[in-house]
């Protein structure tokens, strides 16, 4: 008999925990949920529109036009020597291959609007180094001296002339992004005209297409040495890189001076030395003159600061 009673018992538990059916309407707070998100729009960078008389050389807005008279009169030959020679150059044919990816041609858009050109390279997924006057012009008094405005970075440009046809994507990088040596930007000192430019947290490029490595190197290893200087100058098809590896002809405390031929345009390309380990910069290209064309030299004052501009 307890055993008819414990089993009545558990039937009648059974029958009053039956479920109950289940609703077919939706959550109210899930419909909400749903027409509140946000949709996101990606907004690719673009080519402004170009002068007909081409990009300046960002190089001139700092230095004036007197460096650019003294270059044409050193191609016409003349008793003049010309630092390297334009036949030694040659153009990259695939920039998506390391170290030509690693390159990136700029487009800067100075403090009163002019378009100028000029080159960047990484040394962090998202910093790239230049001349000090890519990124700040030195020249008091005038509507372009100080911070430029925006810089759009274009990492292995081969001619395309829309980001989404580009290998490996298109930032432009405002102001607030750029960095320069303050003796440059207070003083125009040749000797500290590098600066930086630093990618958004969320576009760290140079996770893709690798970086440089950078050192001080003694003066015995840099006098004579071959290094390699590439960019992206002006006076060839638009977007497009070129190459040229040529002696080292003298060594500064602050420059080297180097026997490779370039052009506007090029300033902020580095200079390096390249071996089945990777690229190495001694150098960033920042002044085109006669006898040879020079850049800043990487001391270890210069390694202290592009490791304080790293991201």
């Amino acid at each position: 008999m307890t055993q008819k009673r414990s089993s009545k018992k558990a039937k009648n538990t059974k029958t009053a925990a039956k479920p109950k059916p289940r609703s077919t309407t939706k959550s109210p707070k899930k419909k909400a949920a749903k027409a509140t998100t946000p949709k996101v729009q990606v907004v690719e960078p673009k080519l402004p529109p170009l002068p007909k008389q081409g990009l300046r050389d960002i190089g001139e807005l700092s230095f004036g036009k007197q460096a650019r008279k003294k270059f044409r009169r050193a191609l016409g030959g003349a008793g003049l020597s010309l630092a390297g020679n334009a036949a030694d150059r040659r153009q990259v044919g695939d920039t998506r291959q390391s170290p030509f990816r690693k390159i990136c041609d700029l487009i800067i858009t100075t403090a009163d609007g002019v378009l100028a050109s000029g080159t960047a390279w990484f040394i962090s997924p998202r910093t790239l180094i230049t001349s000090g006057h890519c990124v700040a012009v030195f020249r008091p008094d005038t509507p372009a001296h100080g911070m430029v405005r925006k810089i759009l970075v274009m990492p292995a440009r081969n001619a395309e002339t829309q980001a989404s046809d580009s290998h490996f994507g298109w930032v432009e990088v405002v102001r607030e992004n750029l960095r320069v040596h303050e003796s440059w930007l207070q003083h125009g000192i040749l000797d500290f005209d590098y600066g930086a430019i630093i990618l958004p947290p969320d576009q760290p490029l140079g996770m893709t297409v690798g970086v440089f490595g950078y050192q001080d190197f003694p003066d015995e290893i840099l006098n004579g040495s071959r290094p390699t200087l590439a960019g992206y100058p002006d006076d060839v098809p638009d977007g497009t890189q070129w190459e040229e590896t040529n002696p080292i002809r003298q060594v500064s405390p602050g420059r080297l001076f180097y026997d490779i031929f370039t052009a506007g345009g090029q300033s902020g390309s580095p200079v390096f030395f390249a071996d089945n380990e990777g690229q190495v910069a001694c150098a960033i290209h920042n002044f085109g003159d006669t006898p040879f064309n020079s850049g800043v030299r990487i001391t270890p004052s210069v390694v202290a600061q592009l490791n304080a501009w790293r991201a």
